[in-house]
Formats: C-alpha cells, structure tokens, sequence
C-alpha cells in the first residue's frame, strides 16, 4: 500500500515528463543554450560554488543538532554520500547512507542518533520547502486552492496517528521526543532552523545563475520558489536524480511565474544537469574523504529494497 501511494503519483509524473518532452524538446534550442552557459566558466563555478555552501550549510544544521558531537568532515561526507547515490540509482537510498556514515567516522555517534538524527532534519527540509512554496502562491498570485476535504483528512489521520504510535511504541517515542526537545531547545534549534533555510535559499543559485547567464530575467525570491517546489516534488523519485520528476515540476513552477513551457523546459534540463555534475564531484569529494567498502554500500541498498517491501 505504501509503495501504491508513492508510485501512483511517480508515474503520473513520469508521464506528465514524458508528455513535456514530446511538446517542448527542442535539440537546437537545448545545444545554443548550452553553449552559452559553458561559454562562461568563472559563472558555472560561481554557481557551483553557492551550491557547495548550501551543503556546508546543511553539513553545519546536523553538527549543531547532535550538539556538535560529530565532526563537520563527518556530517559533509555523510551528505555528499547521500547526494551522489540519489543521483546514480533509481532507489532513494540516499538517507540510509546519510545515517550510516556518522556512526562508521565517528562511533561515538550511535546508528540511533544518526538515523533520528537524519529523519527529523529531512522533515524539517520539507516543512522549510513547503513553508517557501506556501508563501510564493500567495506571494506570486498563484491561483491554487488546497481542497477542505483533504486538509480535513490530513487534520484527523494526525490526530489518531500519533496517540496511536505514542500508545503502542511508548518507550521509542518517548526517548525520541525527548532527543528532539533537546536538540532544538533554545538558540540550538533557532540556528539548526535558520541554517536550513538559508541552505535552500542558497541552492536557488543553480537557477538563478543559469537563467542570468541565458540573458533572461527572474526574481531571486521567484527562483527560491521554483526551486523549492522543484525540490519537494523529488520525494516521488524513482529515477537516478529524479530525472523527469525535476524536470516537470521546474518546468510548471516556472510557467506559473511567467516562463512558457519551453522555456522552463530547458532550463529544467540545464539546471540538473550542472546538478548532476555536481553530485558526481560530490561523491568523488565523499570517497576521498571516507571510502566506504562496496559491501556496505549494498547493504544500504538492500536496507531500502526491505523497507519498500
């Protein structure tokens, strides 16, 4: 039932992406646009650059809520792990990996913390990006309306889930909500917050930048909100990097703020492209840093096809 409710959505997507390409691909267009993106290269690196900073950023958030327990090098190289898997198979094993490099550099750090650890800061990177694609509808005039029957549904699923869970998981919910009122007590919670929303801010440059250099024009606050819905539509990933899922929701996020179809398309192409490179330079950055034996990548790997099951 649960992969159902994931894979409905992926597929539809797939083939809204599908349904994108046939209307608005155009070989021309995408191959002068590339040219005169990596006709300037001082750019490409700036871009690179800011995008490197979100996850230094990130990397910062999960130090400061482990109490600055991990070192930073640990935290970095847990995220490229998971960046640079997400972006080569079409399982999302990337948070597995996240989880599993803290504990194997610094084993101070138990399996527990670092997988607590990593899910709360995931929720707290969709209620950021959700928060920014909220306000851009209003923001932006965005004629979009949430039906009362589903914010109704989600208000009663919340309210007998968790008594339910606290009910039958006592001890584990208990010990979780006490690491989480810990971690995000006072200026510790205030500083993990704002590192977090300050990394998606800054993962905007891709866009920003690409869109300056093909000599068209958007707001920053429009590139952070594009961006951001982009980014929340990749929890339906079912392809290495979410290729077809980025790219129909960039494509339609930017038509919303005044891109046509072909436009947001192939600029949807070019953005995750300069992702997708790096997210390789990641990964290469992660194994210098902490090689991981291959049989421990499989077990990651095999860890998400139990959990799918």
């Amino acid at each position: 039932m649960k992969n159902f409710f994931k894979n409905v959505p992926s597929i539809l997507i797939l083939f809204v992406f599908i349904t994108l390409t046939y209307n608005f691909f155009d070989f021309g267009d995408l191959w002068e646009s590339s040219k005169v993106l990596w006709k300037k290269p001082s750019i490409i690196f700036l871009i690179l650059l800011v995008y490197l900073l979100s996850f230094v950023l990130k990397a910062f958030a999960w130090k400061i809520y482990l109490k600055g327990r991990p070192s930073f090098l640990s935290c970095l190289a847990g995220l490229f792990y998971s960046l640079f898997l997400n972006h080569i198979l079409p399982v999302k094993v990337g948070d597995l990996a996240r989880a599993g490099v803290l504990p194997a550099r610094d084993q101070h750090i138990t399996a527990e913390e670092s997988l607590h650890s990593v899910f709360v800061l995931r929720v707290l990177d969709m209620l950021c990006l959700s928060g920014i694609a909220l306000i851009g509808i209003f923001a932006f005039h965005i004629h979009y309306r949430i039906p009362f029957w589903a914010l109704f549904f989600m208000l009663v699923i919340s309210f007998i889930a968790l008594p339910l869970l606290k009910k039958q998981f006592p001890i584990f919910i208990n010990r979780h909500v006490a690491i989480l009122k810990s971690a995000l007590s006072g200026m510790n919670g205030i500083q993990v917050f704002l590192l977090t929303l300050a990394s998606w801010i800054l993962e905007a440059a891709v866009l920003y930048g690409t869109i300056f250099t093909l000599n068209k024009e958007i707001s920053l606050p429009g590139a952070v909100w594009a961006n951001s819905v982009t980014i929340a539509g990749q929890v339906f990933q079912i392809t290495p990097g979410g290729i077809a899922n980025y790219e129909a929701f960039m494509s339609f996020a930017l038509g919303f703020i005044g891109f046509s179809f072909k436009e947001g398309y192939t600029i949807a192409i070019l953005t995750h492209g300069l992702k997708f490179i790096f997210s390789y330079l990641a990964g290469f950055a992660a194994i210098c840093i902490f090689p991981v034996p291959i049989n421990v990548l499989k077990s990651w790997i095999r860890q998400k096809g139990v959990k799918g099951k």
